[in-house]
């Protein structure tokens, strides 16, 4: 998940009405500009100078900065008439200036029933409202506005933003054009794009940024929307152009430089791997607002990865509100919603299904709010039919997403996503329930303070990293990763039908591509080379990706062919396949986490090397939960003789596999049942916390 899409505005205040012909040009300043120009203090007004020099003064003040002198100054004149529709005005923008939207509000309320034919005054506390979520009021406001001056660029603009919010794309559009049509704008033409991008009409997004760009031909915001809808198009190296240019504008732009490193790691482009990384990191230290799940990828401390969640969520999804406080009945059923955009043939929908149909109808009521597309697949189906009500809120906006979720009065509101694609985290920050949980979908912090709790187990976040979470920790007694045991393996396939050898030794790796470091690769082409008659069986994801790799490969000394791609098939094919392969090579710092417990289902074993936080830790967590913790090693160098040590010994590898074959439906990790009753448990223990009135707190189930 990124900022991208919704193009969010600026807010744009005006400090009084402007002639006619600078109109347009005095409404598109916005005040924090004017804050940094010239600081030089001016002298504060005294009480015995007429209330129109002391105005005078004090707007001079605002306007040069000096908004403590300002702020004296207009106190003076409201204590002498408190309805004084200048004085009210010019303090609300002051506290706006500031960042106090919720003291500007009331000031700016009096002032717009104090001078209601104001078109400046309406469309500032128009303005306040939006920022404060108030957005019913504040597109009345807008309509005020417009129907006092009709050519009011900015009101139809800033009314189509809250549109636009609202998922309402097509009222959004025809806002978008009528600003346009008064004063055509960047900023009109960009969120015209944002809304045909929610439409699906990508062509006319990418026209409507290009149009942006003609006018702004320097702003890297217009850059980077643009990149995302050249991504969405297939244009990956359009894309890659425009974040470079995005990048080169202000390499401090938001979320630019880690979406331009995750392009290139999808591609498997390590050119500029160890100067990205580095970017990165300093990036993050230096408070520049990274994606979170793009750096799970990349970086190996809990402690960066919490600062760099505090300050994606500080800028996108900032606490909005409490929780409505609840008197729970004690008879009633525990009312959980697990709230995802992946109930469809996705990882986290087969990782979730069987605990879902598990759970104990009898003292759970179980409700899911779906946030992502319906592909029509029979996991789809399988989930609608696991849950009791299964909410498609794919098509509404957050706020009333975060109503719906209280209507269905949920208690504990589960989220499997995270900063994951599709995740919406500001349905979260609006204390939609009482008790909010970060599990599965998003393996790290959220670094939130509305998140209560994040479940894990004892090995992905030992008690000494506790102080790297915002969230209390859920110890689960086994693996916090639940599974389906309902899952059958397919009719496997011949090794010639998939492109192996019969006699080949088969290294797997079936992974993303943004999950392999050449550190990592370096290790991977080691192994090939002391391994004779081996090839490495990787995931065909980009097309360049798979040239990349082959070429790195053969930069380390090993031919190409001995690369081998497996194409895209449906999920129970792919998960036969895996017996195809002798040995899967996990990877770091970012391990397998589903396809981990896929292959260790299908008979698989796994080498991995425990890294230092939660993403990095997980398949030493299953691996644990299958009894075969002798296949977790500690560094690099122990991994590499690890998995040398049995390819080089077919014995080792047969008791292997008869190990897991022999309890497969019976170790930990495999026990739906077992999990979900733990996760039940869970959910008892943080409910009477709530019920005690004590706060939450780190426990084990």
């Amino acid at each position: 998940m990124t900022a991208g899409g919704c193009l969010i505005l600026q807010l744009r205040l005006v400090f009084e009405r402007p002639s006619a012909t600078a109109q347009t040009r005095h409404r598109a300043r916005n005040l924090n500009h004017m804050s940094q120009q010239s600081r030089n203090r001016g002298a504060s007004a005294p009480s015995s100078l007429h209330p129109s020099a002391i105005l005078g003064q004090a707007i001079a003040a605002q306007r040069l900065g000096n908004l403590s002198d300002a702020e004296r100054a207009y106190a003076t004149i409201l204590r002498g008439s408190r309805t004084h529709p200048i004085a009210l005005h010019m303090m609300g923008l002051l506290h706006a200036q500031r960042g106090n939207f919720s003291d500007a509000e009331p000031l700016l309320k009096k002032a717009a029933r104090a001078n209601p034919g104001d078109p400046d005054v309406l469309f500032n506390y128009a303005n306040v409202l939006r920022v404060l979520d108030k957005t019913d009021d504040a597109l009345a406001w807008f309509a005020k506005v417009i129907a006092l001056s009709p050519n009011f660029a900015d009101a139809h603009l800033n009314r189509g933003a809250i549109l636009l919010a609202r998922k309402e794309p097509h009222a959004a559009i025809a806002e978008f054009d009528r600003a346009i049509a008064i004063a055509p704008s960047g900023a009109a033409f960009a969120n015209q794009g944002s809304a045909f991008q929610q439409l699906g009409q990508l062509d006319e997004a990418h026209d409507s940024y290009q149009r942006a760009l003609a006018l702004e031909p320097s702003n890297p915001q217009y850059h980077f929307v643009l990149s995302e809808v050249l991504g969405q198009m297939g244009r990956h190296d359009e894309a890659i152009g425009a974040l470079e240019r995005t990048v080169a504008l202000n390499k401090a732009f938001p979320f630019a430089l880690s979406k331009l490193v995750d392009f290139r790691r999808k591609r498997a482009d390590w050119r500029s791997f160890e100067r990205e990384q580095a970017g990165l990191d300093e990036a993050v230290e230096s408070g520049v607002a990274v994606d979170p799940f793009t750096f799970l990828h990349a970086s190996s401390s809990p402690a960066h990865q919490l600062t760099c969640a505090k300050t994606f969520v500080a800028r996108v999804a900032p606490e909005r509100g409490a929780a409505r406080p609840r008197t729970p009945s004690p008879v009633s059923r525990l009312r959980i919603g697990y709230m995802s955009a992946d109930f469809r043939n996705h990882a986290i929908g087969h990782l979730m299904v069987g605990a879902i149909e598990e759970h104990d109808r009898e003292r759970f009521e179980v409700s899911a709010i779906s946030l992502g597309i319906d592909d029509r697949s029979e996991l789809r189906d399988r989930l609608k039919a696991a849950f009791e009500r299964f909410e498609d809120v794919n098509h509404l906006p957050d706020e009333d997403v975060v109503e719906r979720i209280r209507q269905l009065d949920i208690e504990i509101l589960v989220d499997l996503g995270g900063f994951t694609a599709g995740a919406r985290p500001k349905i979260l920050a609006r204390r939609a329930a009482p008790i909010q949980v970060n599990y599965l979908g998003y393996p790290g912090t959220m670094g939130a303070t509305y998140m209560d709790y994040v479940m894990a187990d004892p090995i992905i976040v030992p008690e000494a990293e506790q102080n790297h979470y915002a969230e209390k920790v859920i110890y689960l007694p086994d693996s916090y990763q639940p599974t389906d045991s309902r899952r059958s393996l397919a009719n496997v396939p011949a090794r010639s039908e998939v492109g192996l050898a019969d006699d080949a030794f088969v290294y797997c790796a079936f992974n993303r591509t943004s999950k392999i470091t050449p550190v990592l690769f370096d290790v991977w082409m080691r192994l090939l080379a002391k391994t004779a008659g081996s090839v490495l069986w990787l995931l065909d994801a980009d097309p360049i990706a798979s040239e990349n790799l082959k070429r790195e490969a053969v930069a380390r000394g090993i031919a190409a062919e001995r690369i081998v791609f497996a194409p895209h098939v449906p999920a129970d094919a792919h998960l036969a396949r895996h017996q195809l392969a002798d040995l899967y090579l996990d990877t770091l710092p970012y391990n397998a986490h589903t396809a981990a417990s896929d292959a260790l289902w299908a008979g698989l074993p796994v080498v991995t090397c425990l890294g230092t936080a939660f993403a990095g830790r997980v398949a030493a967590s299953i691996l644990t939960a299958v009894a075969l913790p002798e296949l977790v090693t500690r560094s690099l160098d122990d991994y590499e003789g690890l998995a040398l040590r049995i390819a080089h010994d077919s014995e080792l590898r047969s008791a292997l596999r008869s190990k897991l074959a022999s309890q497969r439906t019976t170790w930990p990790l495999f026990d739906t049942a077992r999990m979900t009753r733990h996760v039940e448990k869970a959910f008892n223990e943080m409910w009477r916390r709530h019920c005690a009135g004590e706060a939450p707190a780190s426990f084990a189930v």
